[in-house]
């Protein structure tokens, strides 16, 4: 696919971050896939989270096998402890720039989270990064030409972007940007559907305004995920507690809606997933975690009042309808972990409290 808007994101330098955990079958193809961006202004950072498998070893291979990645664009760092996600990326954004390398995150305009497990487009950073600089429309639909004015681009508005992520064998939608209930259960907007990606290949007028072109979401996925780094370092990164995974980016894209800031998906940067990658799903483990972190995202991103009114009625109706037996134990033990720490959540809701209202005042 040819992008016009190659050489117009030269000086948005990227911070790319991998995290791997015994992604042995599959890092391999999405080394390859980054290599193969048009977009290269970006240094690569591979956080492995202590895996007990080869990847560290077929990660080392491919680099020296690959002329395109060097000292100069990537680094591999081996974890002795598995930090989780959320973990390993701040790490990445916090730990390793300031301490062990002469530049410092600074310096990156974005930064762009992907999971081990996905092949990219070959210009779906390129996209991802075109997102926000796409400018508004006026009322009239046409485009609006002035440039000059900020309230014209549309990044004044975005906090974080996705891409459309496709399965890896069958062309369906995986994930093109998530959705929540009132009590914090999350969906995929179109999951399932049927993509021609020869239509989206052929696609080359980027310059589609806002309604045409990007999709409004309540969170996107941190597999293929992209924000700006001064936002994401302002905000003090991923919240570490949602531990291994799961509502990490959707607790970070809630901070940024409370900015006034839109999370949006740009259908035009898309990617591949291994299916086969994501087989721990609907596991007893899946389903704790899952509920874990759920529910531990509801009591810190909603109002007490919000909290008995809106959630518990949400969740009784879930539990009623739509729950299986299989999730019963998981939840069980779920509900029991996040009234013990529920004291903790509320220091945590009045720091985030201060550190929002603080950054409100800088915008």
């Amino acid at each position: 696919m040819e992008n016009n808007n190659s050489n117009n994101n030269g000086n948005n330098k990227v911070l790319i971050i991998i995290v791997t955990y015994n992604s042995e079958k599959f890092i391999e193809k999405c080394l390859f896939s980054i290599a193969n961006q048009n977009f290269k202004n970006y240094f690569l950072l591979v956080i492995d989270n202590n895996s007990t498998d080869s990847t560290v070893s077929t990660i080392k291979q491919y680099k020296n096998a690959e002329s395109r990645i060097s000292s100069s664009n990537f680094k591999l760092i081996c974890l002795k402890k598995n930090l989780g996600f959320s973990g390993a990326v701040n790490y990445g954004v916090f730990n390793y720039f300031s301490k062990k390398n002469k530049l410092t995150s600074d310096g990156f305009k974005y930064l762009v989270l992907i999971n081990p497990d996905m092949v990219l487009d070959e210009d779906a950073i390129n996209n991802l990064i075109f997102t926000f600089n796409l400018e508004r429309s006026d009322k009239t639909g046409k485009e609006n030409s002035n440039t000059e004015d900020p309230i014209n681009y549309i990044s004044n508005y975005i906090g974080a972007a996705g891409g459309m992520i496709l399965d890896y064998n069958s062309n369906k939608i995986s994930h093109l940007g998530g959705k929540i209930k009132f009590n914090f259960i999350t969906s995929h907007i179109k999951n399932n559907i049927n993509v021609d990606v020869k239509k989206i290949i052929k696609k080359e007028n980027l310059s589609l305004t806002n309604e045409e072109n990007l999709i409004n979401a309540d969170y996107v996925t941190g597999a293929l995920f992209i924000t700006k780094m001064n936002l994401f370092k302002k905000l003090g990164g991923f919240d570490t507690g949602y531990k291994p995974a799961y509502f990490e980016e959707l607790d970070y894209c809630l901070k940024l809606k409370r900015l006034n800031l839109n999370i949006v998906v740009n259908p035009l940067a898309f990617a591949w997933h291994f299916e086969g990658a994501s087989s721990g799903k609907f596991s007893t483990n899946f389903y704790y975690f899952y509920h874990k972190n759920r529910i531990r995202c509801a009591i810190i991103n909603s109002s007490f009042i919000n909290i008995l009114k809106i959630f518990f009625k949400s969740e009784v109706l879930w539990l009623k309808s739509e729950a299986d037996k299989n999730q019963i134990l998981p939840l069980v033990k779920a509900y029991l972990i996040n009234w013990l720490f529920c004291h903790y959540y509320m220091i945590i809701k009045i720091k985030n409290f201060i550190k929002i209202s603080m950054f409100k005042k800088t915008l």
